[in-house]
């Protein structure tokens, strides 16, 4: 399902469209551009569910929608709307259309009446409503002359109107040069295939049915080509050739099979080039032994090797950009539900209408010492907490056991705070920090430690007073020799823990 804001643009599209044959086509718009609305693109009012357009000036306080007004859903469907709950003379006006229209239901007790139509191309449904109904309506105002609803006019149209198709047109041409694209999921950093862990399952994926996706060498540096890096993005595949030798910049979200949204970075001058020119770089590929590379690649992670070598040469390449025009964050960041530019799961190439809206927490309920925290900060991809039910189950009875045991006292916990899977404040306000892994003690403080510190010194401050991994292992002789070493050579304050799942216990400090 689409979200709403891409009906607005579509609706808008198709009035201004429409303004160029019958200029006497006035609409009402959002007027007013609270919570930033008009600037994100919300041309009409309405909200996540709804959008509420009208083609007379009059508002239903107390309901805050249009008095007369034609309704789309997100999910397609559309209905006229009468609504008059501020006003017995409104009303009274409202029942003549109604009996005049016929075909109305009535909402209970309300002075509000409903026509719906049927099926969910909104756009025809609103030609019919333009073409039919909207001249009964306006011939009943102007002979009635109703108090509280008034037709548009050309002055309504210049202080209103033309300030939101100003502001749309704007938004497109922004979108024509800065473009947004899914890529398949990866958790290598798009250097070289990841597997199937956290691709998408739906059996109408590419990704789903071959275990790999085209864009997952996207930024693997050891292939460049006259200072060119040459690669294939999903949604620039298409039959015709609409957008050979376009230059976009183009950023890059992706999807894993959680169906949470990330952000990946940005490429700016984006070349896409022609089937002849991928012929050309497949031939220059091959000849450097870097196609047999990537078909490694494939069968390393158990893909579908078959379907790789059935790749056109063709079509296996439709971008090409210089790693210099590429600006990524540290990790994968979520993007906000919120957020405007992502309109559709699709592998299509949508326009950029704003900045992408980041998900976001507030740390205000974390305290460092006496010192108050209240940054947000962006939300950003754990896999450890993504994938491995092991790891949840173990990170979410040690949350219990740390909480509810006397043996640990602690004055407060808190499971899956900036980052940290467990965080526990003493009673002498000072924290500790978990770090869970499932693998052997000496890999999980391999994978643990860098991690760990990061989140308890990054940049150049001192969040935790005591690092503590935990595993589901007793660590061996060799292990607890490495731990006192690094504990001494660097004095650093880091433990390590086994936990038992089965039994509910936590060790001491090793």
């Amino acid at each position: 399902m689409e979200k709403i804001i891409r009906t607005h643009e579509k609706i808008l599209d198709h009035l201004i469209h429409l303004r160029k044959t019958d200029t006497e086509l006035f609409f009402v718009p959002r007027k007013i551009n609270n919570q930033q609305r008009l600037d994100k693109g919300y041309w009409f009012i309405g909200n996540e569910y709804y959008l509420h357009l009208s083609f007379w000036n009059g508002m239903d306080w107390k309901e805050k929608i249009h008095n007369v007004g034609f309704v789309v859903l997100n999910n397609g469907n559309s209905y006229i709307e009468f609504s008059a709950q501020d006003s017995k003379t409104k009303t009274q006006f409202l029942q003549k259309i109604v009996a005049k229209i016929g075909g109305f239901n009535k909402d209970g007790s309300k002075n509000k009446w409903q026509k719906k139509y049927t099926g969910i191309d909104f756009l025809k449904n609103l030609d019919t409503f333009i073409t039919t109904v909207k001249p009964v309506i306006d011939d009943l105002i102007s002979k009635e002359k109703p108090e509280g609803i008034y037709l548009l006019d050309q002055k309504f149209y210049n202080k209103y109107t033309q300030k939101v198709i100003k502001l749309r047109q704007e938004q497109i041409a922004f979108g024509n040069k800065n473009k947004l694209s899914r890529i398949c999921w990866n958790t290598e950093n798009w250097k070289f295939p990841s597997g199937s862990q956290g691709k998408s399952v739906s059996v109408d994926a590419y990704e789903a049915d071959t275990g790999y996706g085209h864009e997952e060498w996207l930024f693997d540096k050891s292939k460049i080509i006259e200072g060119y890096h040459y690669a294939f993005l999903q949604p620039l595949f298409l039959k015709s050739d609409k957008h050979d030798n376009e230059v976009y910049n183009i950023s890059l979200f992706t999807i894993n099979n959680l169906n949470k949204q990330y952000y990946v970075g940005e490429i700016k001058n984006v070349e896409c080039i022609t089937r002849e020119e991928s012929k050309r770089v497949y031939k220059v590929y091959k000849s450097n032994g870097w196609l047999e590379k990537m078909r490694a690649d494939v069968e390393r992670v158990g893909a579908n090797y078959e379907k790789f070598k059935l790749t056109d040469p063709e079509i296996f390449f439709n971008v090409k950009f210089k790693f210099k025009d590429i600006s990524q964050p540290d990790e994968l960041i979520e993007v906000a539900e919120n957020d405007i530019n992502v309109t559709t799961n699709r592998y299509k190439l949508l326009p950029r209408k704003s900045e992408i809206i980041f998900g976001t927490v507030n740390e205000e309920d974390e305290s460092e010492g006496n010192k108050k925290n209240t940054n947000k900060r962006k939300k950003v991809f754990n896999s450890e907490c993504e994938y491995d039910p092991y790891h949840d189950q173990m990170q979410n009875a040690i949350f219990e056991l740390l909480r509810t045991s006397k043996r640990y006292d602690y004055k407060k916990v808190f499971i899956e705070k900036g980052r940290v899977d467990i965080k526990a404040k003493t009673k002498q306000d000072t924290w500790h920090y978990f770090e869970l892994k499932t693998d052997n003690p000496k890999q999980s403080i391999r994978k643990a430690l860098g991690q760990i510190m990061e989140y308890a010194y990054f940049p150049d401050t001192d969040k935790a007073e005591k690092l503590i991994i935990v595993a589901d292992e007793k660590p061996n002789p060799e292990v607890i020799k490495y731990l006192d070493h690094i504990r001494d050579k660097f004095d650093l304050p880091i433990t390590y823990r086994y936990f038992n799942l089965d039994t509910n216990e936590l060790s001491d400090d090793f």
